[in-house]
């Protein structure tokens, strides 16, 4: 819509574009119909993008070791992505860490957390503030998003990170509408992606990428090795341990032993900011080392794993 000395005059284009050069009641666009009860005009400035471009990223950490296998592997694919793997291993990092290094390759690179479909909803309203702030105060928040996925239905300059999404019937609606930009995903679910896109399988670190990362945050090396070991070199855990170990300022070997002595009190201290509760949840390597003698046992907890938080049906049988 347009105002001012042309409100008069009205110009509409593309897929679903409604113009209005006076009052109007109702909009029928094809696929759904609005009653409108009090139009607002927008100036044609608001329905643009800044040609300077549009980033959300989360902020990009400085700590970050390894990966080179998996970099190489989002830097080969196209289309959408998934990168999925147990909780704590760094699928969140990884993707932080290869979109920074794309943002003047988009017009538009967005971060979504995505673990429910609200979420992604309301990620999407809040790209379409970004883009559109003549919009803002103005429209619903449906309204924002259908907006929000008119544009990226259009243009294929943006890339989008939806993090975190617990099931892959969730993207489907978006995936509908949309298809001709970059999608990067973060899941802990590792299947049911293959008619969705390619996914990049993150693992844990390796023995040397785990002790430089621990490094990172604290010089020691008394009993680094044993200490990354024992907690799975998973990034997570080595992390809060290393911040641990380097407030207090004790030694790896020190925490091996607080850890053997106190385990759930040593998971739940974190480092400022940290979530006890989630590193709780993470910090899953130490009773997978215990049940070592019980490898079914272990196979078992690892299929589990990928339930995330879901509560897991007492009658499902596991074939191992």
């Amino acid at each position: 819509m347009t105002g001012g000395a042309d409100a008069g005059r009205a110009e509409a284009s593309g897929g679903r574009a409604v113009a209005a050069g006076g009052d109007i009641g109702r909009v029928n666009t094809g696929d759904f119909v609005t009653q409108v009860e009090r139009a607002t005009l927008l100036p044609p400035e608001a329905l643009t993008v800044s040609p300077d471009g549009l980033v959300h990223l989360p902020e990009r950490t400085k700590l970050f070791v390894g990966r080179a296998r998996e970099l190489a592997a989002l830097s080969e694919g196209t289309g959408v992505q998934v990168i999925c793997g147990l909780g704590g291993i760094g699928k969140s990092t990884l993707a932080a860490r290869w979109v920074a290094d794309r943002t003047a390759d988009h017009a538009v690179v967005w971060w979504i957390t995505a673990e429910t479909p609200a979420e992604l909803d309301a990620g999407l309203a809040d790209l379409a503030r970004a883009m559109q702030p003549g919009v803002v105060g103005v429209l619903p928040e449906d309204a924002l998003r259908e907006r929000a996925l008119q544009w990226l239905a259009n243009n294929d300059d943006w890339l989008l990170v939806l993090d975190n999404v617990s099931a892959p019937a969730d993207l489907r609606p978006l995936l509908a509408r949309v298809g001709n930009g970059r999608i990067v995903v973060t899941s802990r679910r590792a299947s049911g992606w293959q008619d969705i896109g390619r996914t990049v399988v993150l693992d844990v670190l390796g023995p040397a990428e785990a002790a430089e990362l621990f490094t990172g945050v604290c010089v020691a090396d008394d009993g680094l090795g044993e200490l990354c070991a024992e907690l799975g070199y998973l990034p997570l855990a080595l992390k809060q341990a290393a911040a641990y170990c380097a407030e207090a300022g004790i030694t790896p070997h020190t925490y091996l032993g607080l850890l053997a002595e106190y385990p759930a009190e040593m998971f739940a201290a974190t480092a400022e900011g940290g979530e006890a509760a989630r590193t709780l949840a993470r910090v899953w390597q130490v009773t997978l080392d215990r049940l070592s003698d019980t490898p079914l046992a272990v196979r078992v907890l690892r299929i589990i794993a990928w339930w995330a938080p879901d509560g897991i049906p007492r009658g499902l049988q596991l074939r191992c």
